[in-house]
């Protein structure tokens, strides 16, 4: 009797521990579930810098227009475009994890600043990265800047072997079809003043006919 009452004391003690070891493991796991349930936010901003020295100078407001891509893990999550007047931008409801901040290039400015960064990002922690800086180029100022280009690349480029020889035959062949044309209106107006010269040599050679004397005969005579 003592026996089985030990036996059954022992078991009861065994699931008594195991269920105090549960509620402990419960208790512990509660506050790191519950942080790495909080969120974080990544903030980013943009600058016109209009002197290009890579440095936000008092007078440099926002620039718009910017792609900023937030990724983790290699993967895309979200994206923005900054607007015109705007100051700043926050991805919020962020996890805790590693994230890489990315301003993608446009022909419209001139990066000045680093374009990428990587972050690790606390729970509930508010990161604020470095401002992206840009030179601002516009619509107009790239259509100059192509026109330059094109201009500069005309002028600088030689030309090529087979170009030279190229235009050097259509001259050639130019300037022949012109000496050609020349020379064929040239002897068409000597031939004509020939034939024309000998015309009147002729009409000067031909004998006159005597004027008709019928008129100087009295009626009746024959």
């Amino acid at each position: 009797m003592l026996g089985a009452l030990s036996s059954k004391w022992a078991v009861w003690s065994c699931v008594l521990m195991l269920a105090l070891a549960v509620v402990a493991l419960g208790i512990a796991a509660a506050p790191r579930a519950a942080a790495q349930a909080e969120t974080g936010v990544i903030c980013v901003a943009t600058f016109a810098d209009r002197n290009a020295n890579g440095l936000r100078d008092e007078g440099e407001g926002p620039l718009a227009g910017v792609n900023v891509n937030l990724s983790t893990g290699g993967a895309i999550i979200a994206t923005h475009i900054t607007e015109e007047g705007g100051t700043e931008y926050c991805f919020e409801r962020l996890l805790r994890g590693i994230y890489t901040v990315t301003f993608t290039e446009s022909p419209l400015y001139r990066i000045t600043t680093p374009r990428e960064g990587t972050f690790a990002l606390d729970a509930g922690q508010r990161l604020t990265i470095d401002a992206f800086g840009a030179f601002p180029i516009g619509p107009a100022g790239l259509r100059a800047e192509m026109i330059a280009q094109v201009s500069a690349a005309q002028q600088d480029k030689p030309l090529d072997t087979s170009t030279r020889l190229l235009l050097a035959t259509g001259g050639a062949a130019v300037v022949m079809m012109f000496m050609v044309g020349l020379g064929a209106v040239t002897l068409g107006l000597l031939d004509w003043r020939q034939q024309r010269r000998q015309r009147r040599q002729r009409q000067r050679r031909r004998p006159v006919p005597p004027p008709p004397t019928d008129w100087l005969r009295p009626p009746g005579w024959a």
